[in-house]
């Protein structure tokens, strides 16, 4: 499952845009306004590097995409 969260007037030190994704409930993958980067958030999903080199460039983009809209 991914969320897309905006928030029109951030404040408290909140980020405008931020997704995240969950498998079977766990924290797995985020992005933010403010790193602007896709990140790993469980170790498993790290490995996905050793298969895609691009992986998280292409999150990254998607969410971007997603954060434009």
């Amino acid at each position: 499952q991914y969320f897309l969260t905006a928030v029109s007037e951030p404040n408290q030190g909140l980020p405008q845009f931020i997704t995240v994704g969950y498998v079977e409930g766990q924290l797995f993958i985020q992005y933010d306004s403010f790193t602007r980067r896709t990140q790993p958030r469980a170790p498993w999903i790290k490995k996905v590097e050793e298969f895609d080199s691009q992986y998280w460039d292409k999150q990254t983009q998607i969410s971007w995409d997603s954060e434009q809209a």
